[in-house]
């Protein structure tokens, strides 16, 4: 019987509403609840009898800030189920896009919901009263890796220039030099955010796990590669193989194993799984002591800071081989098919799986990174507390959050289960 119950009945400065119950008895921790308790979504089932073509746009409505992620992976799984050529351009085009959103999703974690755990503020407004120039250097970030995204995508926040088999619109070379020339101008500050989080004083907890991303042998894929974990590689069509969702009775999130194992996707998980960081940037990491792989789950914060410089270069490199891009009709092969498409989002590996029939989908499936971490978190919080039990209250909701917080936890995308009576 617990003697001690500490309880968040919501978890601040993460997207969306989740609590945290800890229950404490005979000095240890007895017992971790952390529950979703955000609405279902049913974005799997009315998605369901609607045509290939408007699957990606309603995918992109699952997150306001993954939107450009769920859109791609969306669109990826629609080509592969019909058979939808699409040509090397414009999958460098779709990189640079994932590229510009998943540098701004990281800011927005590490200055707004991260910065205040480490000092010591309730919020980034406290900060701002003390530091204004900081907080100008996060807006002045979120709102260059917004325009990049937007040159490429037609808008920030879900994109509408994307179709199967390329992009709607045509995208020209002052486009193309456009981008390149505002992520120089951005890059510099990357380089700061990264010395800025990599000196902060994490939380020294380590844990066994697993850890999962794609993986191509010579690159931190975001858009293409086989799954690898820590101790297996399988390509994305036999993710039910390994992957097993279920759910528990105290939260709307869906969960998941890795043959039977909790595991970590993410930007630690991702340099767990990819030692092939840019010189800069691993330089930039060994500089405060930070080497991957590592087993501290707090390095989350410092992983995605870590990547922020990683992908900077990755797109100015890529940019150079991008051409001027004319749209062209890609039509279906079949209409018939089965397929998934699997992406790096920015808080993780993502994976969306469709089954057609003349054209309309009759099988969704869709596993977010947030649903594959929560079992992961969960695990972890016990471990980290069970070293805490001595320690008041409030210590140990600052020490669980710390840790809830580094996962970047995307609610609104997890949510998939709906109870009934």
């Amino acid at each position: 019987m617990a003697e001690r119950r500490i309880r968040i009945g919501e978890i601040t400065k993460i997207e969306g509403h989740a609590n945290l119950t800890v229950e404490i008895g005979d000095h240890e921790v007895k017992r971790v609840i952390f529950g979703v308790h955000e609405g279902s979504r049913y974005f799997e089932a009315f998605m369901k009898n609607r045509p290939y073509y408007y699957l990606h746009e309603l995918s992109g409505r699952i997150c306001g800030i993954c939107t450009v992620a769920h859109e791609i992976a969306s669109i990826k799984a629609v080509e592969r189920a019909l058979g939808i050529d699409v040509p090397d351009n414009a999958r460098r085009i779709r990189e640079l896009m994932l590229i510009s959103s998943h540098i701004q999703s990281h800011v927005l974690h590490l200055y707004f919901l991260a910065l205040p755990d480490y000092v010591n503020a309730e919020s980034i407004i406290e900060i701002a009263k003390n530091n204004r120039e900081l907080v100008k250097k996060a807006f002045r970030i979120k709102e260059a890796t917004n325009y990049m995204t937007a040159l490429l995508g037609g808008r920030a926040v879900q994109p509408c220039t994307l179709v199967p088999g390329g992009f709607t619109k045509r995208i020209t070379s002052t486009e193309l030099e456009n981008y390149k020339k505002k992520m120089k101008e951005l890059y510099p500050l990357l380089v700061e955010t990264a010395d800025l989080f990599l000196q902060l004083e994490y939380p020294e907890f380590e844990r066994d796990c697993e850890y999962v991303a794609l993986w191509d042998g010579k690159s931190v894929p975001l858009y293409d590669g086989k799954i690898k974990s820590t101790h297996h590689i399988f390509s994305e069509e036999e993710y039910e193989e390994h992957l097993k969702e279920y759910v528990v009775e105290y939260s709307s999130a869906k969960r998941s194993l890795i043959d039977g194992q909790d595991y970590m996707v993410g930007a630690l998980a991702r340099l767990n799984i990819n030692p092939y960081l840019k010189d800069e940037a691993k330089e930039l990491a060994e500089k405060y002591g930070i080497k991957f792989p590592s087993r501290k789950v707090a390095w989350i914060n410092a992983a995605q800071a870590v990547e922020n410089v990683h992908y900077a270069l990755e797109a100015l490199e890529l940019a150079d081989e991008v051409e001027e891009y004319e749209p062209r009709k890609s039509p279906p092969k079949n209409l018939d098919g089965d397929g998934v498409g699997a992406i790096e989002a920015p808080r993780g590996l993502l994976i969306h799986h469709y089954s057609f029939k003349n054209g309309k989908a009759k099988k969704i499936n869709i596993i977010t990174p947030t649903a594959m971490n929560t079992e992961n978190i969960e695990r972890s919080l016990k471990d980290h507390l069970s070293n805490l039990v001595d320690e008041s209250d409030e210590v140990i909701k600052m020490e669980a959050e710390k840790i809830i917080r580094a996962y970047d936890p995307c609610i609104s995308c997890s949510v998939h289960v709906v109870r009934t009576r």
